[in-house]
């Protein structure tokens, strides 16, 4: 194929970061297996390996596939991840040098977090190359296969024979291009069954089932939040890697009594986020909330505020706080489960941000998963401030 035609194609192909020049030594491959001891205690926890894809494309003859680089978690070893309605996604450290296992068991004990399946692999692809006659000698080199993981501290749990670990640790990308090296940023050694709360549940179909019968798949167990507040979790609203809100709690007594009253749930805005809010008789102000097919024009937005019967609120302003879940604590009479507050599920939120210095408005649902008290937040759309926020 022409030249300017092949590059075209490997850009739309490999997004990531081309990783090689002309005078750079292009590091032949795939490299051999490595196995990497995270924990210290003499046994391999993760395999640092490799793959070829092999594509048969008619459009592109002569790219016949890639090879791969990654690693691997060997049995016995589990990485966490955050596993809430908001939140789905690999659990990262924010200072790499202090891994607090309290902490951890906090957000594993109120389901927060949970570990892959130590009987399973868990892998992650990090490095490419393409090959093929079309794949010219400028082309030819590794790249980043798009999974962002260089540079973020993960977290993994190994347990064997010799007792369990707590690691934290890195995936580096040294020059010259097409090795992956892992890095050890902390290690503790815990009590053996540590983290257990979190482990990932394995689906079954009940027994009396039949095999692939159409209706009747595995479902997965209810979750039951247990009382208490738990550590509080940040969400990202509009993926600009800017904390929006965040679920939060606290106690409110009971008639000013200490050891009576309910554990209060909720989100609040963190600053730079504020919510819209309208103000409804008497001149209270409610929490602005738009229905499924309705829009918030520009025009709609601009006369409510000058006129007072819209407000943005933030934390600078005033407490800003949507109660949504309760679970009584130190009262009898009351059975001790948490319940919602059904109002807090009607319609969209609207809430104003900043994204890379642009400010923008977008509508957020308030989701629940079950009834054992775990809840979250959906973003449902979000648009530039001056445009149309509408609920689809």
């Amino acid at each position: 194929m022409p030249r300017c035609s092949a590059l075209l194609v490997l850009a739309v192909l490999f997004p990531g970061l081309h990783v090689t020049a002309q005078d750079e030594r292009i590091i032949p491959g795939p490299p051999p297996d490595e196995y990497v001891d995270v924990t210290g205690d003499g046994i391999a926890d993760l395999l640092i390996t490799n793959r070829t894809i092999h594509i048969t494309d008619p459009e592109q003859p002569g790219y016949l596939g890639k090879h791969l680089v990654g690693v691997r978690t060997l049995s016995g070893n589990a990485i966490l991840m955050w596993n809430t309605p908001s939140t789905q996604r690999w659990y990262t450290l924010e200072d790499s040098t202090r891994l607090d296992t309290a902490l951890l068991a906090a957000r594993i004990h109120f389901k927060q977090l949970s570990w892959t399946d130590e009987d399973h692999p868990t892998e992650f692809w990090l490095l490419e190359r393409p090959f093929g006659p079309a794949i010219t000698k400028d082309q030819d080199g590794w790249y980043g296969t798009g999974d962002h993981h260089e540079g973020h501290t993960l977290v993994l749990r190994s347990a064997n024979h010799r007792g369990t670990s707590v690691a934290a640790f890195a995936f580096e990308l040294p020059f010259p291009y097409g090795r992956v090296v892992v890095a050890t940023k902390y290690v503790v050694r815990v009590l053996n069954g540590y983290g257990e709360e979190g482990d990932l549940i394995v689906l079954q179909r009940e027994p009396e089932e039949p095999p692939f019968d159409f209706g009747h798949g595995p479902v997965e167990p209810q979750v039951i939040v247990p009382s208490g507040i738990p550590p509080d979790e940040r969400v990202n609203l509009n993926s600009d890697e800017v904390d929006d809100l965040v679920i939060t709690g606290h106690i409110q007594p009971a008639n000013g009594m200490t050891d009576q009253g309910q554990f209060l749930r909720g989100i609040s805005p963190l600053p730079g986020t504020q919510f819209l809010m309208t103000r409804e008789r008497w001149g209270v102000l409610n929490y602005f909330r738009l229905q499924e097919g309705e829009v918030l024009t520009p025009e709609r937005l601009s006369n409510g505020l000058s006129s007072g019967i819209l407000v943005w609120a933030s934390t600078a302003s005033s407490a800003v706080f949507i109660p949504i879940a309760r679970h009584p604590f130190g009262m009898t009479e009351q059975p001790l489960a948490w319940t919602f507050e059904e109002d807090a599920f009607q319609g969209v939120y609207v809430y104003r941000t900043m994204e890379y210095g642009r400010p923008m408005i977008g509508g957020l649902e308030i989701v629940a998963a079950g009834s054992g008290g775990q809840f979250g937040v959906r973003p449902q759309t979000w648009v530039e401030e001056g445009q149309v926020l509408e609920v689809r």
